[in-house]
């Protein structure tokens, strides 16, 4: 699958591998990029069929096999590829040498499974709510699980105004339940509990679509394997979107 939104110069040119964002940069500036014959300005964005040339050579556009990385995030960090002071992110796990970013997010306080990917179109699509992907998760919570507690969790529950999706729940133990959504609301789960008062300990992602966690380590990471891929693909497009 390739991206056919339009993205900024600089990204394009750092994913094809040519040079990095800062230094796409430089070279903008320097008037030495030319977009379908016109020089090139910072913010400019290209399709597929725009022609970019660098010093007047035309750059070739390498087609970029997409990549899908399973990762088990450990608590504490956080799910961007930012460096921030103080705090452990994304930025301090190596992914390899293509670049990846997150589909979606997993909050610092959580835990498991959290995909990344080079393709942004399929990103999208794994994320758009037209394509309900289903995310499970085990909730440990700190006090014995009531029966009609979880009725109101599968039914929805106000949070911010809106009532949330239904999803699927089950009771694995007094204090541990299982949760199946198919939204990916900020700190959803720890917002309904936080109504049903319930305080969350433990939350972790088990599965998103057709990709589980499985025996993965906290802190290590998997490509995911052709036929996986190709059911996230078949099934993204069969929405549509």
């Amino acid at each position: 699958m390739t991206n056919l939104t339009p993205i900024r110069l600089q990204k394009h040119l750092s994913e094809q591998g040519i040079c990095s964002r800062r230094e796409a940069e430089q070279m903008i500036q320097n008037k030495r990029i030319k977009i379908n014959g016109k020089i090139a300005l910072l913010g400019d964005k290209i399709s597929p069929n725009d022609i970019v040339e660098i010093d007047n050579e035309v750059q070739k556009t390498k087609k970029v096999k997409t990549l899908i990385i399973a990762f088990n995030k450990p608590k504490k960090v956080e799910s961007t590829l930012k460096e921030i002071k103080n705090c452990k992110t994304l930025a301090n796990f190596n992914f390899g040498q293509t670049r990846v970013f997150p589909i979606g997010r997993l909050d610092k306080d959580s835990r498991g499974l959290l995909l990344l990917t080079n393709d942004g179109e399929l990103s999208n699509r794994l994320m758009h709510p037209r394509y309900k992907q289903e995310k499970e998760y085990l909730i440990t919570v700190d006090r014995k699980i009531d029966h009609s507690d979880l009725k109101r969790f599968e039914n929805g529950i106000d949070i911010d105004g809106k009532i949330t999706h239904k999803c699927k729940t089950e009771q694995i133990e007094n204090k541990t339940f299982r949760v199946t959504l198919t939204e990916g609301r900020n700190r959803q789960i720890r917002k309904m509990c936080s109504n049903l008062q319930y305080k969350v300990i433990d939350l972790i992602r088990i599965r998103q679509g057709n990709i589980h966690l499985g025996e993965l380590k906290a802190g290590k990471h998997r490509i995911i394997n052709e036929k996986e891929l190709q059911k996230l693909v078949d099934t993204a497009q069969s929405e549509g979107l």
